[in-house]
């Protein structure tokens, strides 16, 4: 089984310190839109001007509480001057109403503020103390492996990703079907949190998901939360979080609804949403600079991962449709040769193995696998029901 050696451990954790988010507590009365920073990308604190990341004016707007469609509208229709009066109205009404201070939050690399929230929901611990946390729990558990260490590129979220060396058998879902489970430690820009995770042994996919909280199996001491946020920096609420993972250590990290959720996945054909929806994601992280060849990378990863799209949109035309003129909705009813189990493991393949393209953020598909296999435990997979259509 793959895992991070002990310099490989050493070298990731030097690199991250180096790219560790700044955070800076100021006065939102420092805060300034100028009519031009909306088209320049840059705000003023006291009076300097400082770079933001595109998506910072959403989540100024958002903290205070300006509708996001409303603000999408408005820069849409480029009216910058009525979104910049709005927001500088809104902050100096929160302003002057004890809404004080707010916490910016930079990437040191880029030099660009890239986030704002409220100081008291900034519950993030740094990456070294992960690191330390993760060591912690190494010497303590002989059998806990750091299976993977994924990064992403685009916006700097951290997830270590630990596997517990028992395997468990899913005779359900086919007589190869083994994994190992354990837990992630994801750092966001403001939080840290952790989910579940898990490797399908036949091809070491990982998998991170959250399938909500339940007991393991018939026994209704062992339960724990599948996805649980740090609740704060204090040694305490430290301590708290490592109970937690405890509960999941207790429980062989294992959750409740695993099995019968790999059952519905393996049994249910994906619609053709969701297989175009894993498939666009994937092929957006072709990483190639000539055209031609990344126009060629991407209709290869497509045909070889996702081969159930193209014979359903030939499919679809070969019965006097029009596949560019269905829209999402009708695309949910469509169903593929695919089953959900075969693009979640096209996925985590791609994300957990050296497939031969070059993709950036491969983190994230083992995310997005994780995503669309809890669907079954949440609205149900698209086609999962398809037999009331008719009732």
């Amino acid at each position: 089984m793959k895992q991070v050696t002990e310099s490989q451990f050493i070298e990731m954790r030097e690199s991250l310190n180096r790219s560790e988010k700044a955070t800076k507590v100021i006065p939102l009365s420092q805060i300034n839109l100028t009519v031009d920073s909306l088209r320049k990308g840059k705000i003023e604190i006291a009076g300097v001007p400082v770079a933001v990341s595109d998506n910072f004016f959403y989540k100024l707007a958002s903290m205070l509480k300006l509708n996001k469609s409303f603000t999408t509208e408005f820069m849409k229709n480029a009216d910058d001057k009525i979104a910049i009066h709005l927001i500088n109205a809104l902050k100096d009404y929160r302003g002057a109403n004890g809404k004080g201070e707010v916490m910016l939050i930079a990437n040191p690399s880029t030099k660009l503020i890239v986030d704002i929230c409220s100081p008291k929901n900034f519950r993030r611990i740094s990456n070294d103390t992960v690191f330390d946390i993760s060591e912690r729990l190494l010497n303590d558990n002989e059998g806990l492996t750091i299976e993977t260490v994924d990064v992403n590129p685009f916006n700097g979220n951290v997830s270590v990703n630990l596997l517990s060396q028992n395997e468990v058998g899913f005779a359900q879902a086919g007589k190869d079907e083994f994994f190992k489970f354990g837990f992630s430690i994801v750092q966001t820009s403001r939080d840290t949190y952790v989910e579940s995770y898990n490797q399908r042994l036949v091809c070491e996919n990982g998998l991170r998901l959250s399938l909500g909280q339940g007991q393991i199996g018939a026994n209704k001491e062992l339960n724990f939360a599948e996805n649980f946020k740090l609740g704060g920096t204090s040694a305490e609420e430290i301590k708290i979080f490592l109970n937690k993972i405890g509960d999941m250590e207790k429980a062989g990290f294992v959750p409740s609804a695993f099995g019968s959720t790999l059952q519905r996945a393996t049994d249910t054909k994906a619609s053709l949403l969701e297989v175009e929806h894993a498939m666009r994601l994937t092929q957006s992280m072709v990483s190639e600079i000539d055209l031609d060849l990344k126009k060629l990378y991407t209709r290869s990863l497509g045909d070889q991962y996702f081969p159930g799209y193209n014979r359903t949109i030939q499919r679809i035309a070969q019965k006097g449709e029009d596949p560019t003129r269905i829209g999402e909705k009708q695309k949910s009813f469509v169903k593929t040769s695919m089953s959900i189990w075969d693009v979640v493991n096209s996925l985590t393949f791609l994300g957990s193995n050296n497939s031969g393209f070059d993709l950036q953020n491969k983190g994230e598909l083992k995310q997005e696998a994780g995503s669309l296999f809890a669907k079954g435990t949440k609205a149900g997979y698209d086609l999962e029901f398809a037999k009331y259509a008719n009732l």
